[in-house]
């Protein structure tokens, strides 16, 4: 099995507000959210073998919020009880901010979704025929302009990341990178990391600061 993984990047807003906001979206939805510091938690699964830095491939419903740097804080979401992009567009509402999602499926496709203030503004996937309706293929092109503006970057930077990948050119871009000074290529499930750093996000390397166990309500 290829990799999942579901991120947003949440501007200007802090892990315990973010924490709050997403406590305050399952409730609405009678899941259950317990939520812990990074030390809390992990001082209880010592003898568990449970590595925070693997956390992605364990079978745990629950989501990890890390420190903001660059004014961005990044909330990745693991087995939850909900949608994605459902939980980011509520708190792109509720915390009135601008916040980028990225979804990576089976390590073949990977998207990005771009909230502001509860509205979503654009989206791009890199394979949509594998995943959408072709009458919605055209939707998921990605708007550099629309991107340039939010984030305050060069379109051209950014035009780079917004390829189409299939079965039939994927090889061509196995080892092609959008920048010279990029660490993967397009072709790779990772290359969101890039894309968001052109953006000013930063995906996290270190632990997280909170910790969010979910489950649903009887």
């Amino acid at each position: 099995m290829g990799l999942f993984l579901f991120a947003s990047a949440i501007k200007n807003k802090s892990s315990v507000e973010i924490a709050t906001t997403i406590k305050y979206f399952t409730s609405r939805r009678n899941i259950i959210a317990n939520v812990k510091s990074y030390s809390e938690w992990n001082s209880s699964i010592q003898n568990k073998g449970i590595d925070i830095h693997d956390i992605i491939s364990q079978p745990i419903s629950m989501t990890t919020i890390y420190q903001p740097r660059n004014r961005w804080s990044i909330v990745i979401f693991n087995n939850c009880h909900f949608e994605e992009k459902e939980i980011s567009k509520f708190l792109s509402y509720h915390l009135q901010t601008i916040i980028s999602l990225i979804e990576v499926l089976d390590s073949e496709v990977w998207y990005h979704y771009l909230f502001y203030n509860g509205k979503q503004v654009d989206q791009f996937c890199s394979y949509p025929e594998e995943y959408e309706k072709i009458e919605e293929l055209p939707l998921f092109k990605g708007n550099k302009q629309k991107l340039a503006f939010y984030f305050d970057v060069d379109e051209q930077i950014l035009s780079p990341y917004l390829i189409r990948l299939s079965p039939a050119n994927r090889p061509e871009f196995l080892f092609k990178k959008a920048h010279e000074d990029d660490k993967y290529a397009l072709g790779d499930e990772w290359i969101f990391i890039d894309f968001w750093k052109r953006l000013g996000i930063f995906y996290p390397s270190e632990l997280p600061e909170i910790v969010i166990f979910h489950e649903e309500s009887i």
